[in-house]
């Protein structure tokens, strides 16, 4: 008689070799299936044969980017960023050119100025420099991540991508805009994405790419971000190519940017080979910043400092406080990502010895401002947010991250949130602090924290300085309006974005902006 583990080894091949029998069928009819609908689109488009004759574009377009990541409500009405661009792809050497003039609250001072703000971007075969000025510099990581996805995404690339993958396989049918859709997937460089390809006409309406963006400071904290093109406006172009003259970009469902291009070229004459190249020693370049986790802590040139008896400012592109109470400490901000709260965490604790995280405070809804806080929830660390926020810190939780786990993800530990929607008191002693709604028109999602016994107040993110003037003079008066409400004796601030300063600068500021006209 056979023993037991054998008989069970033989039972499971045996079910194996059933299943393949089963299941090798129904995959090969899903991948014909899912080649038969890619084919028809490359016929669809103009043929497969044109389609790989395309070897470059240039195109002129209007667009928009929506401000998802900054605006007053996540839920919207949003914060809009405008532009005009000039690209040229070149996709035989892996190449591409973008001239942009932006004008919005992303690009420029779009409350006092209508001027329009030029960048020159360089890419190719994974480099990339901007130019101004005649001088080059090299790009962000997740800048190049952008290019690199902008060019794989066009439909015609990515018909032929799906025909040359060897993963192409269908998926259910869906029914978008009343008709039905063929639903193809496939694997490129590594990440998944799915096609969209219309069973009437059999053009490619919409594809989708699920990937993590570990270089992005907005989209980084959102683990598995999946993005949508809709391609629409069609139209037949010299040479027989049908090609969208319109792209609208989803984030996670909600809207990215979107342009509608008015010139298009395909196969354009050469251009001059200058026009771009990158300097070897950009190309060579070290990158710029690692991964949001590789992030080091602060700023080289301007080290923590202790702007109260136990109270540190962490300065950085988003800065951080650490507050010792006799019980333990108080970290204010969870920002960037888990990899740097995790630093915020350890630099803390040496520097307030055999004290525990009691508490992280988190003051505003900004996406930056959110990015590290499911650390402190993985760490069972209770985190203390805006009633208003609850939505989109319930969004972030749920998040998911199966392309790249992080704590939460692998430990599914519950987050513990305290919601605040009245001034709340929180520890005792020395450094005792009030944490306030704000309750203003700007800052109706930030709060302020108040330190009673150093007269010191934490404005979040409502206002900072640029080239050394405080601007948006509105969220200014909104503080001082905030201050005057609560009743707070302040003689000085810091905040997200800013080193302590007077409080009485701050309100000489209003004064300036609220003196008649005819007086200034």
């Amino acid at each position: 008689m056979l023993p037991s583990a054998e008989i069970r080894t033989r039972v499971c091949v045996v079910l194996c070799a059933v299943i393949l029998a089963v299941l090798s069928p129904r995959v090969r009819a899903a991948q014909d299936d899912a080649r038969a609908s890619v084919q028809a689109a490359t016929q669809a488009m103009g043929g497969e044969e044109r389609l790989r004759s395309t070897h470059s574009l240039s195109f002129k377009a209007i667009g928009q980017r929506t401000m998802l990541e900054q605006s007053e409500r996540p839920e919207g009405p949003w914060l809009m960023d405008y532009f005009q661009v000039s690209e040229y792809l070149d996709f035989a050497r892996k190449r591409q050119r973008i001239e942009r003039e932006s004008r919005g609250c992303g690009s420029s001072s779009c409350w006092d100025s209508a001027a329009w703000l030029p960048s020159t971007y360089l890419y190719d075969n994974g480099a990339g420099a901007m130019l101004a000025n005649g001088k080059q510099s090299p790009v962000p990581q997740n800048l190049l991540d952008e290019s690199a996805e902008l060019l794989a995404l066009s439909p015609d690339r990515l018909l032929l991508e799906a025909l040359a993958a060897s993963d192409l396989h269908s998926e259910l049918d869906i029914v978008l805009r009343g008709f039905t859709h063929h639903v193809v997937g496939f694997t490129l460089n590594g990440t998944p994405v799915r096609l969209f390809l219309s069973a009437s006409t059999k053009l490619p309406s919409i594809a989708e790419i699920t990937r993590t963006r570990p270089y992005d400071a907005f989209l980084g904290p959102w683990g598995d971000v999946t993005s949508r093109i809709t391609f629409t406006f069609w139209q037949l172009e010299p040479g027989g190519v049908r090609y969208p003259r319109q792209w609208n970009a989803e984030v996670n469902g909600q809207p990215d940017w979107m342009w509608t291009i008015n010139e298009l070229s395909i196969n354009p004459a050469e251009t001059d080979s200058d026009r771009f190249a990158i300097d070897s020693q950009i190309r060579t370049a070290p990158p710029t910043r690692g991964t949001l986790d590789e992030w080091p802590l602060g700023l080289k040139n301007a080290p923590p400092t202790e702007i109260a008896p136990g109270i540190v400012q962490v300065r950085g592109f988003w800065n951080v406080a650490e507050v010792k109470q006799s019980d333990g400490i108080v970290i204010i901000e969870g920002p960037i990502s888990n990899g740097y709260s995790a630093k915020v965490i350890a630099d803390a604790q040496m520097r307030f010895p055999g004290l525990p995280i009691k508490a992280v405070i988190t003051t505003s809804d900004s996406w930056p401002h959110i990015g590290g806080l499911r650390e402190y929830a993985a760490r069972g660390i209770p985190i203390y947010a805006l009633d208003l926020n609850r939505a989109i810190l319930q969004r972030l939780f749920a998040a998911p991250h199966k392309l790249s786990p992080d704590d939460l993800a692998k430990n599914g530990r519950r987050p513990i949130v305290h919601y605040i929607s009245a001034r709340t008191q929180f520890g005792t002693g020395s450094n005792r602090l009030e944490i306030i709604p704000y309750r203003e028109q700007t800052g109706e999602r930030q709060m302020m924290v108040y330190f009673p016994e150093s007269k010191l107040l934490y404005t979040s993110d409502l206002f900072q300085r640029a080239a050394g003037e405080w601007f948006l003079p509105e969220t200014l008066w909104e503080a001082q309006d905030a201050v005057h409400r609560e009743k707070l004796d302040v003689d000085r601030s810091f905040g997200m974005h800013y080193a302590p300063v007077a409080w009485s600068e701050i309100e000489a500021a209003v004064e300036k902006q609220v003196k008649p006209i005819q007086q200034q």
